[in-house]
């Protein structure tokens, strides 16, 4: 095991947008993978019910028959987090399909955007046999894989983390979906999470830029996009690529994936960036 350059939680990030198929999952994954092989002991936890990232663990979905526990479990049973540890290094907390439920069943509960932030600050539950009794002293970083709905989800995500990283695609409504998401995390800082940090927009998926005078669809909305919010672009950008879609459809990260090395570079680069925005977040 790799010995973690702190033991002091740096920062509970969500990742996130209202809109889907902006890399959300894919950015989790691969960022989580390029801390830990920095030396960070780093948790994914998996709130989207499609269970995308618990899939790309060593997750069983037949386990839950066996009684093992998953964020399902946390959000309507207020259990602790179950904590288990995949053979890549990365510690994680599974979705699961009855997520489905959670949208009917969360809202009757009381204080139910609150659940994570709870769960949080209650000991962890180890699936590991390492030991595990504190967040704060067992974890740098805890990532959590944003869904798109139900708004009660995204509630959770936005009160219990302090930070946000926002992938986003140059695409269709990105603008739309962006405004409406930054919006939202405004007013929950102003009435539940005052410090709430946005890290930046990080672009995914894009492709081969035009000539100048001759700009693709993904340039004019790359200008749109600079246009209103420059500041909060991250320098770094997630170039589309078949050894990143190969990775997705093999279930695995880039860094386990030997023909993606300029992907992984482009993480490792992002993870950098992550560590230096992220410094302070928790004295």
């Amino acid at each position: 095991m790799k010995q973690s350059k702190r033991t002091q939680l740096r920062a509970v990030i969500g990742i996130g947008n209202y809109k889907g198929g902006v890399g959300k999952t894919t950015t989790t994954l691969n960022l989580a993978m390029a801390l830990h092989l920095q030396g960070y002991r780093v948790m994914v936890i998996d709130m989207d019910r499609q269970a995308n990232l618990s899939s790309c663990t060593d997750w069983d979905p037949d386990l839950e028959l066996q009684g093992y526990p998953t964020i399902y479990n946390v959000l309507c049973e207020d259990a602790p987090i179950p904590v288990y540890r995949s053979q890549s290094g990365l510690y994680y907390c599974p979705s699961t399909s009855i997520m489905n439920k959670v949208d009917q069943n969360l809202p009757t509960l009381r204080n139910p955007a609150m659940k994570m932030t709870r769960a949080l600050q209650k000991a962890p539950d180890d699936r590991t046999g390492e030991g595990l009794t504190d967040w704060t002293a067992d974890f740098d970083y805890i990532l959590i894989d944003s869904p798109v709905g139900p708004q009660v989800l995204i509630d959770n995500i936005l009160i219990a983390a302090n930070a946000v990283l926002i992938p986003i695609n140059l695409e269709g409504f990105a603008l739309t979906g962006l405004q409406n998401y930054l919006a939202y995390m405004q007013e929950i800082r102003e009435t539940e999470n005052d410090e709430l940090v946005n890290l930046g927009f990080l672009i995914s998926r894009r492709g081969p830029k035009g000539a100048k005078d001759n700009p693709t669809k993904q340039d004019k909305a790359e200008e749109a996009l600079r246009a209103q919010y420059g500041k909060y672009i991250l320098p770094v950008a997630i170039g589309e690529s078949q050894a990143v879609k190969n990775s997705q459809q093999d279930l695995k990260s880039v860094f386990q994936y030997p023909p993606a090395a300029s992907a992984r570079k482009t993480y490792s680069t992002l993870a950098d960036i992550i560590v230096k925005r992220t410094k302070g977040l928790i004295q």
